[in-house]
């Protein structure tokens, strides 16, 4: 495809709101660490320049999912590029856990451009099972 159709099919895909469309188009993938502890499950996620207001943190069955926008910070018009390895713009992220957590029990808070996630996993039920 040239760009003159690339453009065309990008603009053709956004005007008609495609549910695949922000995924598809410049969504990037922040970086995370995910581990285990005694009590939980954690996931310590990279989003500097992100504002907390642009964060969202999803539970689906045992899968996480932080989405959200970072917004490019404003300077002067840029004539040349160097070096380019800073993401903007929307992204996305799914982290699915093979251990049960509770879904009541997830908290989120977001420091010094890092977002650290506490699943708390379920506690063993235990069950007393009738001999017959």
């Amino acid at each position: 495809m040239g760009e003159r159709s690339d453009h065309w099919f990008l603009k053709h895909v956004l005007e008609k709101g495609s549910s695949f469309a922000p995924v598809m188009v410049n969504t990037w993938v922040p970086p995370c660490d995910v581990f285990e502890t005694e009590e939980s499950l954690m996931v310590v996620m990279e989003l500097a320049g992100v504002d907390s207001s642009e964060v969202e943190v999803l539970v689906k069955g045992q899968r996480l999912i932080v989405q959200g926008v970072r917004k490019e910070i404003p300077s002067p018009l840029k004539k040349d590029y160097y070096l380019m390895e800073l993401n903007f713009g929307p992204f996305y992220r799914e982290i699915e856990f093979r251990e049960e957590f509770d879904p009541d029990m997830v908290r989120a808070c977001y420091r010094q451009g890092f977002l650290i996630i506490e699943c708390r996993k379920r506690a063993p039920e235990e069950r007393r099972i009738p001999v017959i």
